[in-house]
């Protein structure tokens, strides 16, 4: 009877949980895991693994480690000294810089394609972007890139080499057009006239915005080009709110640097939203927030009121918008620093998750998410998820450590949360039951990985094991 029992509490353990355990290690002196990186097209992640030297935050990476869902195993770099991986936007490509103890790299790296080493590049040849087959920079008619280039005035290169054949080239591409994107109605940018630039597998892209002084409409363009510099398309998705105003925030769309009094800052006006594509059907969504106020990205504070999603066919035509308002006066909708209020958007199976609120270490400790349904729009659920932030000297705190997370839950002292494991807690029953099944004399940080296909669970005390759960 008791074997029969403990068969139907196996059963049922399985029941409740339903997930699959992909690695389960003990940490081994001068072999721990280091980080990870997430292949998003592949939905596989890499365990960075190797060891720690006296007093360096640097990370020697002896070994890359790669995993499937299915708990499939691949060894993608072995017997190395290394740091800082990378991935091209195809994930079949990883750049390695050689480690450096007391330095941001070593004297060389190299490309490891499908197995295969690249020769070794010194870094004096260091190239800001890679896919492939190509690293590149974009640069004016100087050699000078990013904050030097003058948009509107300056000559656009496209400096490239060639990863098989090491060849050097640099062509003269034709600017996106400036005219669509200043004068007229357009706002008068806090900074400079700016474009982000995005890899793709075979192209790249050029990211330019034009934005309305009246601060309720704005057109997001993506001109893409091949590696001989020419322009293959230009695509543009209209954006138009009814009421309020389009709110600038840290949404990964632009660049975030600091002002004099050490407060985060935008360094162009590109945060105004940002976009994430479904490589499946290459439809785009578009989202943002939206302000009480019509204020420029250089204007410190707004109101937030709520936030925007438009989705896209990949030539620009709307498919749907949703347009939904926050109600929490207390929280959210008082005066915020703009610069350190956040919003992200991911997709997970048929749903679309946004997240918005203030960032860490602003005194706010509050997040708001919603669910809404891919297809057309509609809100699902909406959520406002308090916590509690663990008290730490500084930022700095723990950079040895393989998992940081800063946020805890009432009751629950010794499990640290980062942003996305808050959120499935919240909304995934199995995902809460499995968290509240660990027990732990150790504080346990927890890192979540939301995927279209399913979600990734890491934790780790950070001294003696580590594991990745999948769901």
């Amino acid at each position: 009877m008791k074997k029969i029992l403990l068969i139907l509490l196996a059963i049922n353990s399985i029941a409740m949980f339903s997930q699959k355990v992909i690695i389960e290690e003990k940490f081994e002196k001068d072999n721990v895991p280091l980080g990870y990186n997430f292949l998003s097209q592949k939905n596989e992640l890499v365990i960075q693994k190797g060891k720690h030297i006296g007093i360096s935050t640097n990370r020697e990476i002896h070994e890359l480690v790669c995993y499937d869902s299915k708990g499939n195993k691949k060894v993608l770099l072995e017997n190395a000294e290394v740091m800082n991986p990378d991935f091209s936007y195809s994930e079949n490509t990883f750049r390695v810089i050689d480690y450096a103890k007391m330095s941001y790299s070593g004297s060389t790296y190299k490309f490891i394609k499908e197995g295969k080493d690249s020769k070794k590049y010194d870094v004096k040849e260091y190239y800001n972007y890679f896919i492939d087959d190509y690293q590149f920079n974009i640069e004016n008619q100087k050699g000078k890139t990013f904050s030097k280039i003058n948009f509107e005035k300056d000559d656009l290169y496209l400096n490239s080499m060639n990863l098989n054949t090491n060849k050097v080239n640099k062509f003269k591409i034709e600017k996106p057009d400036i005219s669509r994107l200043v004068g007229g109605e357009n706002v008068k940018y806090a900074k400079d006239l700016t474009f982000s630039v995005m890899p793709k597998k075979e192209n790249f892209e050029l990211i330019t915005k034009s934005i309305n002084s009246d601060y309720k409409s704005m057109v997001l363009y993506r001109t893409v080009y091949n590696f001989e510099g020419k322009k293959v398309k230009d695509l543009n998705y209209n954006i138009n709110i009814k009421a309020n105003y389009l709110m600038y925030c840290f949404n990964g769309g632009g660049q975030i640097g600091y002002n004099s009094n050490g407060f985060p800052a935008f360094e162009d006006d590109l945060n105004i939203n940002n976009f994430i594509i479904d490589e499946l059907s290459n439809e785009v969504y578009v989202f943002g927030l939206i302000g009480k106020k019509d204020r420029s990205a250089s204007y410190f504070k707004n109101e937030p009121l709520g936030y925007y999603i438009f989705k896209f066919n990949e030539k620009g035509d709307k498919i749907w918008e949703s347009i939904n308002m926050i109600s929490d006066k207390k929280d959210f909708n008082d005066d915020q620093i703009i610069s350190k209020l956040n919003a992200f958007l991911t997709i997970q199976n048929n749903q679309l998750i946004f997240t918005t609120g203030p960032s860490l270490f602003t005194g706010k400790d509050i997040m708001h998410y919603s669910e809404i349904e891919i297809s057309s729009g509609k809100l699902i659920s909406s959520s406002k998820l308090n916590y509690e932030q663990i008290k730490r000297a500084s930022m700095m705190t723990g950079t040895r450590d393989f998992l940081l997370s800063f946020m805890e839950l009432e009751k629950m002292k010794n499990k640290a949360f980062d942003y996305a494991a808050l959120i499935m807690y919240n909304k995934d029953s199995k995902f809460k039951k499995y968290i509240d099944s660990i027990n732990s004399k150790n504080e346990v940080s927890f890192n979540t990985i939301i995927n279209k296909e399913g979600t990734w669970l890491i934790e780790s005390d950070n001294s003696t094991y580590y594991k990745v759960t999948y769901f």
